[in-house]
């Protein structure tokens, strides 16, 4: 879709959807402060990844990239040996 964007995380990857709207309970990628976070929409308020609420006049300065429509973990051998 054209609408979609891939982004890296520590974690792995978020899809995103640029053109979708977000609504309560979504979550969101956020630009906020010179960093990107995930958010989720709670009524007027963005919820960080780390429990902090953007909400009221600090808004204006939280920029919504788009709405997290999947996430994909890494899958990594921790102990780099072969299976046996």
């Amino acid at each position: 879709d054209g609408n979609c964007r891939t982004i890296e995380t520590s974690a792995g990857y978020a899809i995103i959807n640029v053109a979708r709207r977000p609504m309560a309970g979504d979550m969101v990628l956020v630009s906020f402060c010179g960093s990107l976070d995930f958010a989720k929409v709670q009524g007027k308020a963005l919820i960080t990844s780390d429990g902090e609420a953007i909400e009221g006049d600090a808004l204006d300065d939280a920029d919504v990239l788009g709405v997290v429509t999947h996430l994909l973990n890494k899958v990594t051998d921790i102990d780099d040996r072969p299976v046996m």
